[in-house]
């Protein structure tokens, strides 16, 4: 670790400084992090600015993508001065404005199977901001098996999640099992995404980073953020003894290139039971002769407020402990307020083998605007 500051480092990050737990003893913490953001994009851009404001002056980026028109409106580490560059290179020119004095390590090569034990050996602490399953299995099973802290981000439409995972805390594979048919879930550029959500989620992975480098974190965790509805949701994540990755049996030992190729889940998984369905859709199942369960993943205040009749309240903080009340055995209907939050529900029962579970596109609103007009809005 570094043994000092300059007076003109004391300046730049003095009213960092001034926080509880921060001091120059943690501010020199920061500055000899050597943490890596795997995607310079809508998430790794907000993020890596961040760490590289707060001070971190070993700043690796990888990312095989070249900077596009359409990166520019979330992707605020690039310009139209950069449209054509490698993403690394823009990112590099942009970071250095920050903070001049940063050593940034440029990885065009992005994370492959091949070098991603090599890759993670130069570094304290990953920030996942990638855009694919592929991708995301491969960092979050090289930070298992190297012992390495890892901070995971996603976003959709307005909602978005950061996922903490530490070493021998619980894993990215204890939440999401198998890697899922990247056809079963919609991508940002099929439904889109607000460039604010990205700055939200990356800033807060930012922020999750540095609170791990100042070590005020001490078990992994996924928080839920629904930047439209104003709420944030944390699960706290344990180990889970069946996990693949870091259960008692684990069956994933080491990094195998054909466990990561997009086509690890057949296309044709799930295409009999949709991951989404319209409220219209879902009123006819609900009237028809052999029911699902619907399940609402709301809070308790809010379905208080209004309700669909029969819906089962099991809050989205509350689902990985309640599993034995869910049936694998009976089609689901999983609903809340506009569908982010049962989105997210829903991938993670389908990890967990609940192929039946589907999602309500617009939630309980989209139901009083087209269905029931007597369940209140809100």
């Amino acid at each position: 670790m570094e043994s000092h500051l300059g007076e003109h480092e004391r300046t730049l990050f003095g009213r960092q400084m001034r926080i509880p737990g921060v001091g120059e003893v943690g501010q020199l913490k920061i500055k000899s992090a050597r943490i890596l953001v795997v995607g310079a994009g809508g998430l790794g851009s907000p993020a890596a600015m961040y760490l590289a404001a707060a001070g971190v002056m070993t700043l690796g980026v990888a990312d095989p993508d070249e900077v596009e028109l359409s990166n520019l409106h979330r992707q605020i580490l690039h310009g139209f001065d950069t449209l054509g560059l490698p993403k690394t290179i823009s990112a590099a020119e942009a970071l250095s404005e920050i903070n001049p004095g940063i050593r940034i390590a440029l990885h065009p090569e992005g994370a492959k199977p091949e070098t991603i034990s090599e890759l993670l050996s130069r570094y304290d602490l990953v920030l996942d901001g990638t855009d694919n399953f592929a991708t995301r299995y491969l960092i979050a099973d090289a930070c298992v098996l190297a012992q390495k802290p890892l901070v995971h981000g996603s976003v959709l439409r307005h909602e978005g999640q950061v996922g903490v995972f530490l070493p021998k805390c619980g894993c990215y594979r204890c939440v999401y099992p198998m890697m899922p048919d990247p056809a079963s879930v919609p991508t940002c550029a099929e439904s889109g995404v607000f460039g604010a959500t990205c700055g939200v989620i990356g800033s807060w992975m930012a922020s999750e980073a540095l609170a791990i480098v100042l070590g005020q974190r001490t078990q992994s965790r996924l928080q839920i953020v629904d930047v439209a509805g104003g709420t944030a949701k944390v699960l706290q994540i344990k180990p889970d003894v069946h996990c693949p990755l870091c259960g008692s049996n684990p069956t994933i030992q080491s990094i195998r290139s054909e466990r990561y190729q997009p086509t690890t889940c057949p296309a044709p998984m799930m295409n009999d039971v949709p991951l989404e369905v319209s409220v219209e859709q879902a009123r006819d199942l609900l009237q028809s002769d052999n029911p699902p369960l619907l399940i609402d993943v709301r809070e308790p205040d809010e379905y208080a407020h209004c309700r669909i009749a029969h819906a089962k309240l099991i809050p989205m903080a509350s689902v990985p402990e309640r599993l034995s009340e869910i049936p694998q055995n009976r089609p689901l209907l999983v609903h809340c307020h506009h569908g982010g939050r049962s989105l997210r529900v829903t991938q993670f029962l389908r990890s967990k083998g609940y192929k039946m579970a589907t999602n309500v596109k617009g939630g309980i609103d989209a139901w009083s605007l087209k269905i029931d007009p007597q369940v209140p809005r809100y």
